[in-house]
């Protein structure tokens, strides 16, 4: 199946990087949006896109009666290219606010420059430990959850349901690295036994080397850390190798949009995810109306990409009206600290950690089906509150309420 990109179908609430401002700017209130509309994580950004836009619709288009626009600039999935950007975005058109990144590097990038800008910045996507931790900023907070929590959690459910002896595959890079190190630490605390491990580059759309490997392995489970096209070619060639019939396979985050492609067979597995479509009926009722809104999106309901692009636009509307100013970076920041984000689609509120600036809800334990059809490519099997396997103060001890 062609995987299509929900970016030509946004409202106009969305321009170009570099296009005029309209006329009567003084009644627009811009917001930085530097995401991927190219490359590996194209479609991520796509989604992330459209969640801001279906929250922003949601609160009227408006923000303390200033119309909102999205200024829209491709990070192409390159840390240098995105700091760039939100410079220019920042120097040509005195933007404030900004959100995306789905990269995790691109993450860490965008919060340089906010804190030398003195900007404020919410990384919708990225999960890497060293966003709230030892690249985390003043100026940043974080939508998605922690890899500690996704890895944790998925390490947790694997220990007790599915097998003690994993072998590791990781994307080289700093969230890849994440998530392998949270998976790894309950094995080891656990008394599991490492059987090895392979890293792979982004770009790798070939595995066979690394699957023959695992598949020759006396691994109980293979615990995988991977995104993007390069894992939807993983996914196929999963089944392609067998390794299913061989080992329990376990990600330690998994998109929607990466498994909705497959054939219903290649639906196997067990995954951390962020957010399931269908875990409550509030989510069940916001995919219909995503669905209508993007018919051509790579994931036709929610899924962590749009999700974090909703709730952060959300904590954005919030925090602007209790500081009654969008212009006051400081008050917005001091706003985000501690806030309970209540429209997020849950049944409890979404938390910000003052300290880390980490947005805390829950983490999702699903199993796909390879009898399902359509949107059915999963099952939840458990839930998890992100807080119970978030990073303790003993294990990151920043504090970013200290200025």
């Amino acid at each position: 199946m062609k995987r299509l990109f929900c970016i030509s179908l946004l409202a106009l609430s969305f321009v170009a990087f570099g296009q005029a401002a309209p006329a009567g700017a003084a009644d627009v209130l811009k917001i930085g949006v530097v995401s991927p509309v190219s490359g590996n994580y194209g479609d991520h950004g796509a989604l992330e896109r459209a969640g801001m836009e279906m929250a922003l619709k949601e609160l009227g288009g408006t923000i303390l009666g200033k119309k909102v626009e999205f200024v829209v600039a491709d990070s192409e999935t390159n840390p240098d290219t995105a700091a760039r950007r939100v410079r220019g975005l920042i120097e040509k058109d005195g933007i404030k606010i900004f959100m995306g990144g789905v990269s995790s590097s691109v993450g860490m990038a965008i919060a340089a420059v906010a804190a030398e800008r003195k900007v404020l910045y919410i990384a919708t996507n990225g999960n890497s430990d060293e966003l709230t931790s030892t690249k985390a900023v003043r100026y940043m907070f974080r939508a998605a959850p922690s890899m500690a929590s996704l890895g944790r959690a998925a390490g947790t459910y694997a220990i007790e349901n599915l097998g003690k002896k994993w072998y590791f595959m990781t994307h080289d890079y700093s969230w890849g690295h994440s998530g392998t190190r949270w998976a790894r630490d309950v094995l080891k605390k656990s008394g599991g036994t490492e059987v090895g491990e392979v890293k792979f580059p982004m770009g790798t759309r070939d595995f066979s080397a690394q699957l023959l490997q695992v598949r020759n392995s006396d691994a109980e489970v293979l615990m995988i850390t991977c995104a993007g096209f390069d894992n939807v070619a993983l996914l196929k060639q999963l089944a392609e190798y067998r390794i299913h019939d061989k080992m329990k396979v376990v990600y330690t985050l998994q998109e929607f949009c990466d498994v909705y492609p497959l054939r219903a067979a290649e639906h196997r597995g067990y995954y951390a995810t962020e957010v399931s479509w269908d875990e409550n009926e509030q989510m069940k009722a916001a995919s219909k109306k995503f669905a209508e809104m993007f018919p051509k999106a790579a994931a036709p309901v929610i899924d962590n990409g749009n999700y974090n692009g909703y709730v952060a636009m959300m904590a954005i509307a919030e925090a602007i009206e209790k500081a009654g100013s969008a212009e006051n970076v400081e008050k917005l920041v001091t706003a985000l600290e501690g806030m309970e984000i209540k429209k997020n689609l849950r049944d409890k509120p979404t938390y910000i950690d003052p300290r880390t600036h980490q947005f805390l809800s829950k983490v999702v334990m699903v199993e796909g089906d390879p009898k399902g059809t359509g949107t059915a490519v999963w099952k939840l099997i458990k839930t998890y509150d992100a807080v119970q396997f978030d990073m303790t103060k003993e294990e990151n001890p920043i504090d970013l309420t200290k200025k």
